[in-house]
């Protein structure tokens, strides 16, 4: 097979995660945008203290870490401060997601991204083929609440801070829909790889 770069994208406690491993297994190198930026935030100390500074000292912990807890709890449910930290963050973020792309790709030929903000960091031009992962805002809102302790109130305030499913639908190649089961998701991406691998075989990459 040539190089293929999927990207896998959804909204909070959609199950992205879970089908980008899914696929991962399927002999895909794996890019989790989220884990790079945990990365990002350990060693970019500059980047770190301008969060400081745009947000309070109180953010950065004795160590020079970034208390990603707190941070949150000043971002979600507040567009302006978001739009602040996406002005911060994003272009250092977009730059180490390319190289860890490209230092992927040295060693498999398949690839997978896993980013709930492909769509709004640029991405979705730079993969050979979008898979949107769905789930209903019920849905989310359990998981979310059993899986991280948060109130309604804190798990929709992150659920509102997100672009809207119908909108990032507008990109995707595949639609995977997550409300039931892992063995029916696991169905899904069984399905999905096979008819993705037929596509790129017969007609290649529908980007190109």
């Amino acid at each position: 097979m040539s190089r293929l770069i999927l990207g896998v994208t959804g909204n909070i406690a959609s199950g992205k995660s879970e089908t980008a491993r899914l696929l991962q297994q399927k002999g895909c190198a794996l890019v989790d945008a989220d884990a790079v930026a945990h990365e990002l935030y350990g060693y970019d100390r500059a980047l770190v203290q301008q969060l400081g500074s745009e947000f309070g000292a109180d953010i950065v912990w004795p160590n020079g870490a970034l208390d990603r807890k707190k941070l949150g709890s000043l971002v979600f449910g507040r567009p302006d401060a978001m739009a602040a930290l996406n002005r911060i963050v994003h272009p250092a973020l977009i730059n180490a997601i390319r190289e860890r792309i490209r230092s992927s790709q040295r060693v498999m030929n398949r690839l997978v991204l896993d980013a709930a903000l492909i769509v709004e960091l640029g991405f979705a031009k730079e993969v050979d083929y979008l898979v949107f992962v769905s789930a209903s805002v019920p849905v989310r809102l359990a998981r979310l609440m059993e899986r991280s302790g948060l109130t309604t109130d804190e798990a929709m305030r992150r659920i509102d801070s997100q672009m809207p499913e119908e909108t990032k639908l507008q990109h995707a190649d595949f639609v995977i829909k997550n409300e039931t089961t892992k063995e029916y998701l696991a169905e899904q991406v069984d399905a999905l790889w096979d008819e993705m691998i037929e596509r790129d075989n017969n007609t290649g990459s529908p980007r190109e």
